[in-house]
């Protein structure tokens, strides 16, 4: 299984067609004081999956990280079906997070995780600062 796209963005959503939309990507949240509260964000993943893969069951785990590594702001996980690809082409899946509500406790590079059962796909940096008044 690989990570095909990853994002964060201020609203993303999937289409009946499959196509992703997006808008608003960011990679930095900028605050007045701290710590900060960002009401509402949307993580984007797209995996995709190779035939030994197909009609199994794998365990999709998102965690955002403080910059240490050590706090976790989030902690997420479920169950995921991989579906029978067609032809030639992989299985694709898509997941969109949506996080509302999520406090930054300090300034620094936080860092989204993606986990596909116990071994991590791809990380995703995002920066917090403090905005100059």
């Amino acid at each position: 299984m690989r990570v095909l796209h990853i994002l964060v963005a201020d609203y993303a959503n999937v289409a009946k067609e499959g196509k992703i939309n997006v808008m608003g990507i960011f990679n930095r949240i900028f605050a007045h004081e701290f710590p900060t509260r960002q009401p509402e964000m949307h993580l984007v993943v797209k995996l995709d999956a190779s035939p030994a893969e197909y009609d199994t069951v794998r365990k999709l785990t998102i965690k955002l990280l403080d910059e240490t590594g050590k706090q976790e702001i989030v902690n997420w996980s479920r169950d995921i079906h991989i579906p029978i690809g067609s032809g030639a082409e992989r299985a694709e899946i898509n997941q969109i997070l949506r996080l509302r509500d999520v406090v930054f406790p300090t300034p620094g590079t936080y860092q989204f995780s993606v986990i596909v059962d116990k071994d991590e796909k791809e990380t995703l940096p995002i920066t917090v600062a403090l905005t100059g008044n």
